[in-house]
């Protein structure tokens, strides 16, 4: 598999999406099958679930267009859509005036209330799918304020690991529009996350997170995960319990480490 694979869970099977050719992993039959390819390649694209459909967003080549004696390709953001239940690809969907001179590169991408929430490296690429209409709009002010990578969303409300300064898990309620810090964390993330580069989380069953992050251990490179219980209080605060922590895997495929441990 492509190093710059995208992969997504679907019930119990992950899809991954390399440059052009796309395959399903069975986490229940332990199989890998290949799945019609993607109909016209695509670069810098995130791929999300909603329902039983996979959005591939990312740049097209439309076409070459010629200006001041010279000539150059064309990008526009684009959107195709593969149906896990016919194993079929829909019409792709061209967005002709949002230009790749956006910024090519979006960070982070998650699914709240059936839309598609993209998180650009710069924040004015921030945008907002939404697959009922085709809609694009422009990410909330509130939500793009914060530099979100490596996020899920647990009953409507999404959570990453800020590793920008002092490790916290940060908390954004799309229905009241404001950010918050988890408590209840602050012990074991400085002692085991504060040096880590990344922290990806992924929604683990009900009202549950779970975080990985990289670790030295006996001079080698391994990956933990960190399973954390959420709970609202009375006054509208989030707190988080840690209920395990392990090593999971060698550091090097946690992309898919964390994608197979939402569809099991």
């Amino acid at each position: 598999m492509s190093s710059r694979g995208s992969y997504v869970p679907v019930g119990s099977k992950v899809y991954v999406f390399n440059d052009i050719d796309a395959l399903s992993i069975d986490c229940t039959s332990h199989t890998v099958q290949p799945i019609p390819d993607i109909p016209q390649r695509m670069s810098f694209k995130v791929v999300n679930a909603v329902g039983k459909k996979v959005y591939v967003l990312g740049d097209s080549f439309c076409h070459v267009i010629e200006e001041g004696g010279g000539w150059w390709k064309g990008w526009r953001k684009a959107v195709t859509v593969f149906d896990t239940e016919t194993q079929s690809w829909g019409a792709k969907l061209v967005k002709e005036d949002m230009a790749v001179g956006l910024g090519p590169f979006w960070s982070d991408s998650v699914v709240m209330e059936g839309k598609v929430y993209l998180k650009g490296c710069i924040n004015r690429n921030s945008f907002v799918y939404g697959p009922v209409g085709k809609k694009w709009e422009v990410m909330d002010e509130t939500m793009n304020s914060e530099d979100w990578e490596g996020a899920c969303v647990v009953d409507d409300v999404l959570y990453y690991h800020d590793c920008s300064g002092k490790a916290v898990l940060r908390a954004f309620d799309r229905k009241q529009r404001c950010w918050s810090v988890v408590n209840g964390l602050e012990e074991f993330l400085a002692a085991e996350t504060s040096q880590s580069k990344w922290c990806d989380a992924v929604s683990y069953g009900e009202k549950k997170l779970a975080l990985f992050f990289p670790k030295k251990h006996e001079g080698s490179k391994i990956i933990c995960c960190a399973e954390i219980a959420l709970e609202r209080r009375q006054g509208g605060e989030i707190w988080g319990k840690m209920e395990s922590c392990d090593v999971v895997v060698d550091d090097g495929v946690s992309e898919l480490v964390k994608c197979v441990a939402v569809s099991v």
